[in-house]
């Protein structure tokens, strides 16, 4: 009997010790990072068949969520853009691990400001990147050395607040990513030139109003005159900032992504 006691109490003390970010949402499981004591939260969609053990290796993307997904629950971040990568035949015909950070409350994916008449302006490079861009960086390093992950196909998805950090993030580490999206973003065209190596997509809204066209035109054009001839932008007549389903809907998106290695 006192056995049988100390195998059940000892299988109630481990389920009580499993933490939280070991659940799922939708196959999209929870993982901390840790660095340096600051954490950073992450859900990870893993690619049928997956075998950690084995070497084989797989794409890594990530995306970037707009305001909507900040918090520390690491809930809020699944709930746009997740469709997509959840869709059994892309699963099959786009085999990768997928991650979705969450960024905290009191940070952001790149650091900027907006004033009283709906200008942003952007700390720039010049400064240090953002907590969170930073242990973002690290944990995608941190998957291409230990995880199986091919590191000439790591892509980075930004939405929104979520793209001005993925083009921050992609300018300070140029040679980490195989190409880039940005969906009603942009960014300080004064850095764009650091970029024109690497595949970009920019994807906007010519009616939008909360984060003017008119950035990702000037990151646009700036590249172009770098002499950049990896960068598209797309824009959607009519349409306001809410584009992601439709971007991610789009015929090629995926196959965009996906067709670009280093």
């Amino acid at each position: 009997m006192k056995d049988l006691k100390y195998l059940a109490l000892l299988a109630l003390s481990l389920f009580f010790a499993m933490p939280f970010y070991g659940q799922s949402s939708d196959y999209f499981y929870g993982r901390e990072y840790r660095s340096s004591g600051d954490t950073l939260k992450y859900r990870i969609l893993y690619p049928k068949g997956y075998d950690k053990n084995s070497k084989k290796e797989y794409p890594l993307v990530v995306f970037l969520h707009g305001e909507d997904g900040h918090g520390s629950d690491n809930k809020k971040q699944l709930s746009s853009g997740t469709g997509v990568f959840k869709n059994e035949d892309n699963k099959s015909k786009y085999p990768a691990i997928v991650i979705f950070p969450q960024c905290p409350s009191e940070d952001k994916w790149a650091e900027y400001t907006k004033d009283a008449a709906g200008n942003y302006n952007f700390v720039g490079t010049d400064e240090d990147e953002t907590y969170a861009a930073e242990l973002l960086v690290k944990l995608v390093k941190y998957y291409i050395d230990k995880k199986n992950v091919d590191a000439d196909r790591v892509y980075l998805i930004g939405n929104s607040s979520g793209a001005f950090g993925a083009l921050d993030i992609a300018i300070r580490n140029p040679k980490l990513f195989a190409a880039v999206v940005s969906i009603c973003g942009g960014f300080d065209a004064t850095d764009a030139k650091k970029l024109k190596k690497v595949p970009l997509r920019m994807y906007h809204g010519t009616e939008d109003d909360v984060v003017p066209v008119a950035l990702s035109r000037d990151f646009y054009y700036e590249l172009k005159a770098n002499g950049a001839a990896k960068v598209e932008l797309l824009e959607y007549p009519g349409f306001k900032h809410d584009i992601l389903d439709s971007v991610l809907g789009s015929e090629d998106f995926l196959e965009w992504i996906f067709s670009k290695e280093k």
